[in-house]
């Protein structure tokens, strides 16, 4: 019962982390789009600018808590797993914990690096509106 509560809160973090990611891009395109309805009203574009700024700064930041969460299911998981057999414990290292790291942190980057680029895109636009 532990272990697949583990289980689930890692799937769980997991989505939230691709939900962030998909909900910080609508958002930036929503900011976009109000940039292109504001009549070109220089602060109201340099605050959605900033905007963007804070929106992506605190996007990363869930996205590591979750990440952050999701090891602490995982180091909870490896104390469950020395309770089981060892045909379980086999199984459960077929999968290296380094490769697993990996493969890990190069889906935040990735996730990083797409909000990132989401925040340039939106700011380039509002920037542009301004003239500048």
């Amino acid at each position: 019962m532990l272990y697949q509560d583990s289980q689930d809160n890692i799937r769980f973090a997991k989505a939230l982390q691709w939900k962030t990611v998909a909900g910080t891009l609508a958002i930036f395109v929503l900011l976009a789009i109000g940039g292109f309805h504001s009549g070109k009203l220089e602060i109201f574009l340099k605050i959605l600018i900033f905007i963007s700024v804070a929106l992506s700064a605190g996007s990363i930041y869930a996205l590591s808590i979750l990440l952050a969460w999701q090891n602490t299911e995982r180091q909870k998981l490896r104390m469950i797993v020395h309770e089981f057999s060892n045909l379980f414990h086999a199984v459960y290292r077929i999968k290296s914990r380094t490769e697993a790291n990996v493969h890990r942190h190069i889906l935040l980057s990735f996730m990083v690096a797409t909000i990132l680029l989401g925040n340039y895109v939106s700011a380039s636009l509002l920037m542009s509106l301004m003239g500048k």
